[in-house]
């Protein structure tokens, strides 16, 4: 076989066992045992990170879909390569959409019900507020999704 062959064999087989690993978490069994069993392919931390934001993605979702917004983002995971986060975009078209202006807030509000917040992506930023991020948000470049922190 020559090269790219086996490349397309390597990446459909790392997809293949993404995806099974996704399968696995959701069906139940602890990110702790699922790292341990696919060691031989992804580190501990890897698996974790990625399965941290698997969660975080199916909660949004949920949050958003009990809110009735689910129609109007995508919410995507980036993969078990870093960055490992879940992303949130607009999907809709702000022309036809009433009080587009106002979406930003309301998925706020049905994140801030499940202890999920937006963040930007990372990288280079100035100082970052909801302003900027809801300027992103509603521009329809992807957002990340973290898990806000209980106040002590």
């Amino acid at each position: 076989m020559d090269i790219k062959t086996e490349v397309d064999n390597f990446l459909g087989g790392k997809r293949a066992l993404v995806e099974a690993i996704t399968r696995e978490f959701r069906s139940g069994v602890s990110a702790k045992a699922i790292a341990r069993s696919v060691g031989p392919a992804f580190s501990r931390d890897q698996v974790t990170q990625y399965l941290a934001a698997v969660a975080l993605h199916d909660s949004a979702s949920r949050a958003l879909k009990e809110a009735g917004l689910r129609a109007y983002v995508d919410v995507r995971l980036t993969g078990i390569d870093a960055p490992r986060e879940a992303h949130l975009a607009v999907s809709v078209d702000p022309t036809e959409t009433l009080a587009y202006a106002g979406l930003a807030a309301c998925i706020r509000g049905a994140l801030r019900d499940f202890l999920i917040t937006l963040d930007l992506p990372q990288g280079e930023h100035d100082e970052i507020t909801d302003d900027l991020i809801d300027g992103f948000l509603l521009d329809g470049q992807p957002v990340r999704l973290v898990r806000l922190k209980p106040r002590t």
